[in-house]
């Protein structure tokens, strides 16, 4: 549920439906948008991004990363919010960032 805290008394609250498969704590991203987890199906983590605007039934998120195998230890943003971060349980490249590039027109 999110709640706008300076709203008042009563302040209005949007529900968001989520995923069951949800397998690490949502974290918002720096500007409030959106929030970012990860799903586990299959033995494989990946993230994914969930806009807040029109959170509920329907406003699903999308998924951000491809990985083929394996969890992920931890993720996080960068201070300015155009980097993530990505610690994953794989030898072979277990720190993988991933950058806004900015959208497509």
């Amino acid at each position: 549920m999110l709640l706008a805290l300076d709203a008042g008394p009563h302040p209005a609250r949007r529900i968001l439906d989520p995923n069951p498969l949800i397998s690490k704590p949502p974290r918002y991203s720096p500007d409030g948008k959106s929030l970012l987890y990860g799903i586990r199906e299959n033995g494989v983590e990946n993230l994914w991004l969930q806009p807040i605007d029109g959170a509920g039934p329907g406003a699903a998120g999308h998924q951000i990363t491809n990985f083929t195998a394996d969890e992920i230890s931890w993720f996080g943003y960068s201070p300015d919010g155009k980097t993530i971060g990505v610690l994953r349980d794989r030898p072979e490249s277990d720190i993988v960032l991933l950058r806004d590039t900015g959208s497509p027109q």
